[in-house]
């Protein structure tokens, strides 16, 4: 989606927007509104359609600030949140600006302030969007045991992101024991990752470009290592300087990593900006993830990159996303549906999922997520933006 458009949600309290308050809303260009509900809950589990980038929470004859509005604004970070209200004190605004609120515009609603708010968001996104093409994102896919479905989302993640984002997008394989990107892809190679690591010290344009092998639409891949042995010796700072090297030439690196905690893995972490884990809604799942997380958290490193995302998810399942929650203290990032037929399919054809089914509940999903990390990062890097300069603040 192009930065000046905006998908826009609107969550009722204290009753549903007049005539007048749609009227408005259509008025302004560039917008489109993707849910119109009465409870946090129905975006917070927003499981289909394309993600609201702003949240316009309706307030009318209110006074007071709903109690689920911290909520709304933590567990949805890709979304700006703009209430309209009646009730403009300054104590008000400083509460609401407190609660992640990032703009409030007065009821009734007129288009002038509506469509300030609108730009200075817009205008928000752009800035970091542009910060972005400085240099690539890293993000790592990761499961909690090995058949998670790591290399599944992590090669369709990138297919997505390359065909819907712009921009360069790479697809490195880290996979161990046994690198699958080429076999999911039907691609071979002279060249694997391994090269690039141990060519570090004179690592050029032309080595490069020899290495990584083009595929379609903007995106490339590394292969991974097959020898067990080179595995073994992968030189950790190496590896860290040729992430450097990716990231002044790609948008966006995906590496497919391997779920062993290892010394590779934390610098995987390290040097990545997300690390998505997934995870199925399974008893023993949950039993191991409930020993894992806490370890995970502890580290300094995981603890702001670290993201659940459960995969082949099935509402007819026993367990439920309040399971996961009950057991971990946090709410999922993302969910994907469970699609075996399609994906078995598109594996065995050696071709992105969207080549076999760009229509299903999972195809659609997986643009969700690149989306939802689009939101992700913006949020997160506005929010650092914010700290640095909050000492200059005068309320």
């Amino acid at each position: 989606m192009l930065p000046d458009m905006l998908n826009i949600a609107i969550l009722s309290v204290g009753g549903v927007p007049d005539s007048e308050f749609l009227k408005v809303l259509e008025g302004i260009p560039q917008v489109q509104m993707v849910a119109q509900v009465l409870h946090p809950e129905e975006i917070l589990e927003q499981r289909s359609g394309p993600p609201a980038d702003l949240i316009m929470v309706y307030m009318n004859g209110e006074d007071a600030l709903p109690e689920w509005l911290e909520s709304l604004t933590s567990g949805l970070p890709q979304a700006a949140v703009l209430l309209c209200s009646q009730a403009i004190a300054p104590d008000f605004l400083l509460k609401a600006m407190r609660q992640g609120v990032r703009e409030v515009v007065p009821l009734p609603l007129h288009q002038e302030e509506l469509q300030a708010a609108l730009d200075r968001v817009r205008a928000s996104r752009r800035r970091l969007i542009e910060a972005q093409g400085a240099g690539g994102r890293i993000i790592a896919v990761t499961g909690n045991k090995g058949g998670a479905g790591a290399t599944t989302v992590a090669v369709n993640l990138a297919v997505a992101l390359a065909r819907s984002q712009g921009g360069r997008v790479l697809l490195v394989d880290l996979g161990r024991p046994y690198p699958d990107v080429g076999n999911f892809l039907d691609r071979e190679s002279m060249y694997t990752l391994y090269d690039l690591i141990q060519n570090r010290t004179n690592l050029d344009q032309a080595f490069l470009e020899k290495t990584i092998q083009p595929y379609e639409n903007n995106l490339a891949l590394i292969h991974g290592i097959s020898d067990f042995n080179d595995q073994d010796s992968i030189h950790l700072e190496g590896l860290r300087k040729v992430f450097t090297i990716l990231r002044a030439h790609y948008r966006w690196v995906i590496v497919d990593l391997s779920h062993w905690l290892d010394d590779l893995f934390l610098q995987v972490v390290q040097d990545a900006d997300v690390v998505l884990m997934l995870v199925e809604l399974t008893v023993p799942d949950l039993r191991n993830l409930g020993h894992l997380w806490p370890l995970l958290r502890n580290w300094v490193e995981v603890q702001e990159k670290m993201r659940l995302v459960i995969n082949r998810y099935d509402r007819g399942n026993s367990l439920s996303l309040g399971n996961l929650e009950q057991v971990l203290k946090q709410r999922a990032f993302y969910t994907l549906p469970s699609d075996y037929e399609n994906v078995s399919e598109a594996i065995n054809r050696g071709v992105p999922l969207v080549n076999v089914a760009p229509k299903s509940k999972l195809c659609s999903s997986l643009d969700g997520l690149a989306q939802q990390l689009l939101g992700h990062l913006q949020t997160r890097d506005e929010a650092r933006e914010a700290r640095s300069h909050r000492r200059f603040w005068i309320l």
